[in-house]
């Protein structure tokens, strides 16, 4: 019988995440019953059909968060990555921001979004108030309680983070031998590939806010939504093979066009929170803490890329490869190269030049 990969910590984790986000799957869904069901008793103006669009749109982001962690810590295990067992923590605690902004949007839709609606009147509810009271004492609770629940695992997935670095140090400490030098490219390399992955996430969540935008009022929404989905898509796909393949100069085009990103969130940043004339729309009305929170999270996770991505382009430039001669995190590495050989040239050692040669990987 094959030996299991994960440990018992690592299965004991991957169990509890997975439990986790089904039972976080099944209150979300039943927010999203009671939130269609309440939103039909109403024939929504434009404005309150966007507000009522923008909470569906955060509750397909919320579920996106939830399988997003499940392939996180999936990959952490397989890969015996301590650094993004670490990052899962930190998703996982602003998923619990994410969750009271979602609190916050529900009642707006409940006091605001139904202003100037039509209430169609039933058997069952004869005004709107007691449709919102119905629906309101049933969606509340769930809402704490879903919040509750990703503040109590937050903790619990600390305490089972610690456990499972612990567990990985040793292991990574084989494989990336006993040199100081190799030992920080490498903790740099991982802290740029959890943080590649991180930006996706929220390129992507950023783009799918500015849907609701456009009920509302945004006239360059879809335009701007598909160029985010485009762009966010080539630069991720670059930076990824970028640090995989360990692809110095590859790297530094990412790097460059990161630091031009900058300029493009700071500028949304400020549209974003402009005052708005009092005789025009606001488009971001009810989208704009949502946005400001994804984008200002946008903004520190890319200024950090850009961090990461010099000190690795500076290891790469003097030589100092990771994946490439010691083989990815969790693969087997066959290569048998000391650290006495891999100082003796500036592009590591005669053998580990060998080595990218025959996996054909130009580290140029």
């Amino acid at each position: 019988m094959a030996k299991s990969k994960f440990s018992l910590v690592g299965k004991i984790t991957l169990s509890s995440i997975v439990i986790y986000c089904l039972a976080l799957s099944a209150l979300e869904s039943l927010v999203v019953v009671y939130h269609h069901a309440f939103v039909v008793k109403f024939i929504l103006t434009p404005q309150g059909k966007g507000i009522s669009d923008s909470d569906l749109i955060y509750h397909g982001i919320f579920f996106l968060s939830l399988i997003y962690q499940v392939a996180f810590c999936v990959y952490s295990l397989i890969t015996r990555n301590s650094i993004q067992l670490m990052a899962l923590v930190v998703f996982n605690i602003l998923s619990l921001a994410y969750a009271g902004v979602q609190i916050y949007q529900h009642i707006i839709l409940e006091e605001e979004g139904t202003i100037g609606a039509e209430f169609k009147p039933d058997d069952k509810f004869k005004t709107p108030e007691d449709a919102r009271d119905f629906f309101v004492k049933r969606m509340r609770p769930i809402e704490y309680i879903i919040a509750s629940l990703v503040l109590t695992f937050s903790i619990y997935l600390s305490f089972l983070s610690y456990k499972l670095t612990k567990e990985f140090g040793w292991e990574n400490y084989k494989t990336y031998t006993a040199d100081l030098r190799v030992r920080k490219a490498y903790v740099s390399l991982t802290i740029l590939q959890t943080l590649v992955k991180l930006d996706i996430f929220f390129l992507i969540t950023y783009a799918i806010q500015l849907v609701p935008s456009k009920l509302i009022g945004y006239s360059r929404s879809i335009f701007e939504t598909v160029l985010v989905f485009i762009i966010g898509f080539l630069l991720s796909s670059l930076a990824w093979y970028s640090v995989d393949k360990e692809m110095k100069y590859i790297l530094l085009i990412v790097i460059n066009l990161c630091c031009i990103s900058l300029a493009y969130i700071v500028y949304r940043l400020i549209g974003i929170n402009s005052p708005v004339p009092d005789d025009t729309i606001d488009p971001y009305q009810f989208t704009r803490r949502l946005l400001t929170f994804t984008l200002s999270v946008t903004f520190v996770l890319v200024c950090a890329t850009i961090y990461y991505g010099i000190i690795c382009f500076r290891n790469m430039t003097r030589g100092i490869y990771i994946y490439t001669v010691y083989g990815l995190p969790g693969s087997k590495n066959d290569n048998n190269i000391s650290p006495d050989e891999i100082r003796k040239s500036k592009r590591a050692s005669k053998k580990a030049e060998l080595v990218r040669t025959s996996t054909a990987i130009s580290l140029d």
